[in-house]
């Protein structure tokens, strides 16, 4: 894909994105006054704050926004991502599409369980951990720290029989918040530490691959809202400086400089 196919399909997802806010400010429905946690006027709303439901939840909770959980409220969302990956020896990018499953659980007073799964059955990323969140108003924040692990297997004929590789990471996030009216605003800033990786040819152990250094950066803005009558919708981008992307495992050991990797994505809550 040329460099004026990426720019007409990051166009066209953005003009998507705002184009789904604006129906959503637009279809007419009923919404819930925002007004302070414990307040008990009914009459007066209190903009500075979204008004909390039985499960801790302001009118809607949602995945990427940080904002506190009751303990025992969750969020579970599926969907898909999109990613074009570099492979430089080729000069060109290798669209990768991927099942994405997430999940978010209140444990305690602003802290949460969240774990995520991303597959596209040759490449397969599971990642969880606690995240810390809490909020001022209509703003939120989380801080949070993930274990997870990468596996992938592929057949390339012509080439070799089989490429199996791992690798075993920590996860860094920083994920900032803003709830209004409608729909809410995230950002998040995530780092990953390769721990340990290996990768194998037909068999043979192969040498090389990142291990116990950084191995990449990420910046995510989402968009998340109501959608229909019940359900949620996320939406969003991701743009990744990376020395090895995840869904390129099989790269581990052919490609070992820092490249732009962009992910566009998508969720329904359930």
């Amino acid at each position: 894909m040329n460099r004026k196919n990426r720019v007409i399909l990051a166009s066209v997802l953005l003009l998507i994105s705002l184009c789904d806010i604006s129906l959503a400010q637009a279809w007419p429905r009923q919404s819930t006054p925002y007004q302070s946690p414990g307040s008990t006027d009914t009459g007066v709303a209190d903009s500075s704050s979204p008004q909390l439901d039985e499960s801790g939840c302001p009118t809607a909770c949602y995945f990427y926004e940080p904002f506190p959980l009751k303990p025992g409220a969750s969020v579970f969302q599926i969907g898909g991502s999109f990613s074009l990956l570099p492979y430089p020896d080729m000069e060109q990018e290798i669209p990768i599409p991927a099942l994405d499953m997430q999940y978010k659980r209140g444990l305690f007073e602003n802290l949460a369980l969240v774990g995520s799964l991303s597959t596209n059955i040759y490449s397969n990323l599971l990642h969880g951990g606690l995240q810390f969140h809490t909020r001022l108003g209509r703003f939120s924040t989380g801080l949070a720290n993930h274990i997870g692990g990468v596996y992938g297997f592929i057949r390339r004929e012509q080439v070799f029989d089989r490429v199996d590789a791992y690798a075993i990471f920590d996860m860094m996030i920083l994920r900032f918040g803003y709830r209004l009216d409608d729909f809410s605003l995230s950002l998040s800033l995530v780092a990953t530490y390769v721990i340990d990786s290996g990768s194998h040819v037909n068999g043979m152990e192969a040498p090389g691959g990142p291990e116990q250094s950084v191995n990449d950066y990420w910046l995510t803005w989402a968009i998340e809202q109501p959608f229909l009558s019940t359900l949620h919708l996320s939406v969003g981008m991701s743009l990744g400086y990376t020395r090895t992307p995840y869904q390129t495992w099989m790269l581990y050991n052919t490609t070992d400089e820092w490249l732009f990797a962009p992910e566009f994505f998508f969720a329904i809550q359930l």
